[in-house]
């Protein structure tokens, strides 16, 4: 189910407004025919987007999160009486926290659908978020220098850190006498 959200969630609504989440079969195709080795970039770029999409859980707060909001605007269309692709529109900028004030819930139903979207969209998309940003800061702190310049920099550094402990001593050693 959860590989096949996407497909599941271009197929079931024939309307335009959905004609995004058809994207994924495309990305499957890709995916099937190898068209990454045939064209030579496979190896590390797909390693790492691997590791990113799913090692990290990406995926699945990325579908759950698409899930929430699309549910979300299907019932807002319905206790609203609006258009889907207004209500998603509305669904979207109140998930993201953009919230322009253009359409607002006037009945009760409207308003205990937005406060859950407000409450799980935002948590998700905020998981999101903190993903990306710890997948990267991670990537950083195992990365290691393999330039010549940054590892004579960091020889360097090491060499004045050691002439500063020194000087520390002695200055403690001459305040004592």
């Amino acid at each position: 189910m959860i590989e096949n959200a996407l497909d599941l969630l271009g197929i079931i609504p024939m309307h335009p407004g959905f004609a995004l989440f058809r994207l994924g079969r495309l990305l499957r195709i890709i995916r099937i025919h190898h068209l990454f080795y045939k064209l030579g970039i496979d190896g590390k770029w797909t390693r790492n987007f691997h590791r990113f999409m799913y090692d990290t859980g990406f995926i699945y707060l990325f579908s759950i999160s698409i899930v929430i909001i699309c549910i979300s605007a299907w019932l807002f269309s319905i206790v609203e009486r609006q258009s889907l692709p207004s209500a998603l529109w509305w669904a979207v900028t109140t998930a993201t926290t953009v919230g322009y004030g253009d359409d607002s819930p006037h009945t009760a139903w409207g308003k205990l659908i937005a406060t859950a979207l407000m409450f799980g969209g935002i948590g998700f998309i905020g998981l999101l978020t903190s993903t990306i940003t710890e997948f990267f800061t991670k990537r950083a702190a195992q990365t290691k220098p393999s330039d010549p310049e940054m590892t004579a920099l960091l020889q360097e550094v090491r060499a004045l850190s050691k002439q500063v402990t020194q000087l520390q001593r002695q200055l403690n050693h001459s305040k004592k006498k």
